[in-house]
């Protein structure tokens, strides 16, 4: 590895660092979750799937949950993780198929909004409309960054974008909460795991990083490249 400033912003899957500006505020979360019945999901439950018909969408209450994308092999390539506050499956208003699948990371509780009432919603409360809209907005540009990573950034890049974005300051420490799996690296920046786990190795045998099951810990600024 060559040391160097740290690693400029590469285009990645969105992340948590978004959560705050997508998730509802408590206003609308209390009006959306009126609109439908609420039901718990164990971990690991896939809520929708990618090409099915997209018939209602989702508020979630509790809980986290893995958004994704997959090949005809299995391959797959996660493209957001969602928490409390945020909504998915809006994409129904064009009446078409799911774009990605969800699957729960964790036990959570979902409203079920079906199409009719979410439209008659968007229509009386203009407010939410607009959430939504810049909601959408948001997940376009993120998405169009991260085209632009794949296209323009090696490997390690991405990884060392996908840190210093998820990093947060913990007792004086850059941490990356966890867990995050090398599985679960390597889904986010499209890699395979055997790559993330030589990356990981080698930074913390550079002494850039300090790896455990429950959180990352940046110890210096990453190197420019790997």
């Amino acid at each position: 590895m060559d040391d160097g400033p740290p690693a400029s912003p590469a285009p990645v899957p969105a992340q948590a660092a978004t959560r705050a500006a997508t998730a509802l505020p408590p206003s609308l979360l209390e009006e959306l979750v009126r609109l439908g019945p609420a039901r718990s999901f164990p971990k690991g439950a896939v809520i929708v799937s990618e090409g099915e018909p997209a018939l209602s969408m989702y508020v979630i209450q509790q809980g986290r949950l893995r958004v994704y994308v997959s090949d005809d092999e299995g391959r797959e390539v996660e493209l957001n993780v969602l928490g409390p506050g945020e909504y998915f499956g809006e994409l129904m208003l064009d009446g078409q198929t799911r774009s990605a699948s969800v699957v729960t990371l964790t036990p959570a509780r979902l409203t079920m909004i079906v199409r009719a009432d979410f439209e008659r919603t968007l229509m009386q409360r203009p407010d939410i409309a607009f959430h939504v809209i810049q909601h959408l907005i948001q997940r376009v540009r993120a998405l169009s960054r991260n085209v632009q990573g794949l296209v323009s950034k090696d490997v390690y890049g991405r990884v060392a974008h996908l840190f210093n974005e998820l990093a947060r300051d913990q007792g004086g420490l850059r941490v990356v909460p966890g867990p995050l799996s090398q599985q679960a690296i390597a889904d986010r920046v499209g890699a395979s795991r055997s790559m993330i786990n030589r990356i990981l190795q080698d930074l913390a045998a550079g002494g850039y990083v300090e790896v455990s099951r429950e959180r990352i810990v940046l110890k210096k600024a990453l190197p420019r490249h790997w």
